[in-house]
């Protein structure tokens, strides 16, 4: 049975940090979105795939400007996160990006 979860990472930090990691070799990625809270400041965005060992794989974005009270649509298809892979944030501000993950766990 497939189940449906957002999860959330708030005040992304500029030290990588992971927003999930995936249990399932049928975990789909459906979405991903950054908010850019502060109403001054943009704020760069990396999103990067990372292996079961901790090396990097891929990068979904790459220092991507999120522009002061807006928000970013990193990934907007269907993505499949095989088990033990992970997706970390790192962000240019430290406490102004927070991130929502979409994912479908079968």
């Amino acid at each position: 049975m497939a189940t449906f979860l957002n999860t959330t990472l708030s005040a992304i930090s500029d030290v990588e940090t992971i927003g999930y990691t995936s249990t399932s070799d049928s975990t789909i990625v459906l979405s991903i979105l950054i908010a850019n809270r502060n109403g001054n400041v943009a704020a760069d965005i990396t999103a990067s795939q990372f292996d079961a060992s901790s090396s990097l794989e891929s990068h979904l974005a790459f220092t991507v400007p999120v522009p002061a009270d807006a928000n970013l649509e990193i990934l907007s298809n269907k993505y499949i996160l095989p088990s033990g892979k992970s997706i970390r944030f790192l962000s240019s501000a430290s406490g102004y990006l927070d991130a929502t993950i979409s994912i479908v766990e079968v």
